[in-house]
């Protein structure tokens, strides 16, 4: 493989840990953290990539937008799981 081929994967493998990060940030604002596993999943993806071409300059950018994805996801879920027992509660029969 050419130098040039390996750098290029090196640079696609950055950049994707970088918008793996901004994805799961943004998802948060636009989606209220319904759509933020798209960033884990990215993040995934560019550590993979990263450990492939033997770079680990930016696995610091994929472990955070892995780990911001899963963790706003799933308040999102708990927070819905609440609001639904709370909706779900009758409080007409409450003394």
């Amino acid at each position: 493989m050419s130098e040039e081929f390996i750098e290029n994967q090196e640079q696609k493998a950055k950049d994707l840990a970088i918008a793996s990060l901004a994805v799961s940030v943004s998802c948060i604002f636009m989606s209220a953290g319904l759509l933020s596993f798209i960033g884990a999943i990215i993040g995934h993806i560019a550590l993979g990539k990263l450990k492939a071409a033997g770079n680990t300059s930016h696995t610091g950018f994929a472990m955070a937008g892995i780990i911001v994805g899963y963790v706003s996801t799933a308040l999102f879920f708990i927070f819905m799981i609440g609001i639904f027992a709370f909706i779900a509660f009758d409080f007409s029969t409450w003394y």
